[in-house]
């Protein structure tokens, strides 16, 4: 370990990669952004953008050709649950000094509570409920993917509202201005509609989510998915604490998430806390806690 000199945390999705470079004290003192590193996306596209932002933040340090010997990476990944996707990410490590690989629910985690243990319930495009109990076991619940799972989520609200853009245009359900706005997006033709869902994969189904958290407080379809949403979240917590009760909980999660809360039952949402750090710094956490 002695050749170790820098500590990087790495948060990679489907919509981008975060990292931020430490020092053995594990205090950050960098950050960069860059390319999506999801594994289910390709292993080498993950490598590829993940070093590229490791580059560009060492760059910012005044670094322009780091060792990635001296480096030791923890990382928090989408698709990490896929074990064959792990172990070819492990495998094609271009030659940094250690590698931790884990789930990003599981850095979302460790940032959500700086380390200690607890769960997040993480909502965005997707969604997924973690656990880390004190006895060192770990849960989790949901985040089984689009179109099956993902419950509570962006891509959650989508399926019901281009659910609903079909029943308004076979006169199941009247025509609103929620409907209308719908319809600027998906076509409001049958033709154009059944086009737009043959794109759709789970992004492109989470992108109408913002149309039903703007009608939600003026249309009572929109709100009964919000409110859907919500309760799904409890489901969620209430299969954590199953077996702890106790559990300190956060939601986590970002505009979604904050633009759900109204929606959220208050007697649970009570019961819950914000986030103390993000994803990045969980990965952060999970290599620096290996130098203490």
């Amino acid at each position: 370990m002695s050749q170790i000199e820098f500590l990087i945390g790495v948060d990679g999705g489907g919509t981008g990669t975060r990292v931020t470079i430490a020092g053995l004290d594990g205090v950050e003192k960098v950050r960069a952004e860059g390319g999506p590193s999801a594994l289910g996306q390709g292993i080498d596209k993950a490598w590829t953008n993940i070093t590229l932002t490791v580059r560009e933040a060492f760059k910012k340090l005044g670094i322009e050709k780091c060792d990635f010997s001296k480096c030791a990476v923890g990382f928090g990944l989408s698709g990490v649950t896929v074990k064959a996707w792990a172990q070819e990410f492990e495998n094609k490590n271009p030659g940094f000094g250690r590698i931790i690989v884990e789930t990003d629910g599981y850095s979302t985690l460790l940032g959500a509570h700086n380390g200690a243990h607890g769960a997040i319930i993480a909502i965005g495009t997707g969604s997924i409920g973690e656990a880390w109990l004190p006895s060192g076991e770990r849960l989790e619940v949901g985040g089984w993917g689009f179109p099956t799972s993902d419950e509570g989520s962006g891509a959650f609200l989508g399926l019901k509202a281009i659910n609903h853009v079909q029943r308004i245009m076979d006169g199941r359900r009247p025509m609103t201005d929620f409907g209308r706005k719908l319809l600027t997006v998906t076509g409001d033709t049958r033709e154009k509609v059944f086009e737009w869902m043959g794109a759709m994969k789970q992004t492109e189904c989470a992108s109408l989510s913002p149309i039903v958290v703007e009608f939600g407080q003026t249309d009572d379809v929109a709100r009964s998915f919000l409110n859907d949403a919500g309760q799904e979240i409890v489901n969620i917590a209430s299969a954590l604490r199953a077996t702890a009760p106790e559990l300190p909980i956060a939601i986590c999660g970002g505009g979604l998430s904050e633009a759900l809360r109204p929606y959220i039952p208050a007697e649970f949402l009570a019961t819950t806390a914000r986030p103390q750090k993000d994803s990045c710094a969980g990965a952060l956490i999970l290599i620096a806690r290996e130098y203490k």
